[in-house]
């Protein structure tokens, strides 16, 4: 999204192939994730600083992670059930059901006060730095989500291209890559395998008086009888049924089974039908992991 650095610029030995040696990546580690977001973060507060802004760094840009544990299949996790239950009374009580508290607390941090104590014009010569002079310059297929619209210049764009060359095939790679699961979801939970592991996990439900489909039925009729409760009642409620799903998610095997399917799926995807952009993908990835590990430990924020 930059205007500093111009992709026909890049020479060759800069910009990762579509061929890649060695197994193909469809994602990263949670170390991964951190390298390569600080330097991106590091990226931009120097290009930032040159054009006369200061931009803290934002080490959280992907959100929290850990915490709840997935469900896309239901959760086995019993001993996290026991402590949380769903996590529902937790949210309530934090206000952050829906992810409001992380904006609260970004919009009282110190870059956010800094941008607020700006002029309107440099607030606007600020935002065209960071974000670049349109943010639909490029404009790449999301797979079963439409599209996505990015900038061509500015920091942000130029961070980007350094970590990862070329930025509308790595737009359009990562796009595609992190979909995978996303794309393969349905396929999944048709599966025989998976099918069997959910009726034996009704089956256990069942037995202890709770009739649910699947466990995100489970959730939404708690979230509902609860609003009945006092809030001791409701907390009780909450992790008997959520303790419940959880024992009967790891007799049934379910999350194992969905989880397992899933990466065969996720696999044969990134093998076949998306063979391109997560070859792509794959070669950025390890280029950006080298280039972010290379920077100076000096740069300023």
């Amino acid at each position: 999204m930059t205007g500093l650095l111009l992709v026909t610029a890049c020479s060759a030995t800069d910009r990762p192939s579509e061929r890649a040696d060695g197994p193909l990546r469809t994602g990263l580690t949670d170390t991964e994730r951190g390298i390569l977001g600080e330097a991106e973060q590091r990226l931009i507060s120097d290009c930032m600083r040159d054009k006369g802004f200061r931009y803290g760094l934002d080490l959280d840009t992907d959100g929290p992670r850990g915490g709840v544990p997935e469900r896309r299949f239901g959760s086995d996790d019993v001993a996290w059930a026991r402590r949380h239950g769903y996590g529902l009374a937790e949210a309530a009580r934090s206000g952050d059901g829906n992810g409001s508290g992380k904006a609260a607390v970004a919009g009282n941090s110190p870059q956010a006060r800094y941008v607020a104590s700006l002029t309107p014009g440099r607030k606007a010569t600020f935002d065209r730095a960071l974000n670049g002079t349109d943010r639909a310059a490029i404009v790449v297929p999301a797979p079963g989500r439409g599209q996505i619209f990015t900038s061509a210049d500015g920091c942000l764009a130029d961070a980007r291209r350094r970590l990862y060359g070329d930025l509308r095939r790595w737009t359009e790679a990562k796009a595609a890559v992190v979909n995978l699961e996303y794309l393969t979801f349905d396929a999944v939970v048709k599966e025989p395998r998976y099918t069997k592991a959910l009726a034996d996990w009704h089956s256990c439900m069942k037995a202890r008086g709770l009739a649910h489909s699947n466990s995100s039925e489970a959730i939404g009729a708690v979230a509902k009888e609860n609003r009945s409760r006092t809030a001791g009642k409701a907390w009780k409620h909450e992790v008997t049924v959520a303790v419940a799903d959880a024992e009967c998610n790891r007799a049934a095997g379910l999350a194992r089974t969905g989880i397992r399917l899933q990466r065969e799926h996720v696999r044969d995807a990134a093998r076949h039908e998306f063979a391109r952009q997560t070859r792509y993908y794959t070669r950025a990835v390890t280029t950006a992991l080298t280039r972010a590990r290379s920077l100076p430990d000096s740069t300023s924020g």
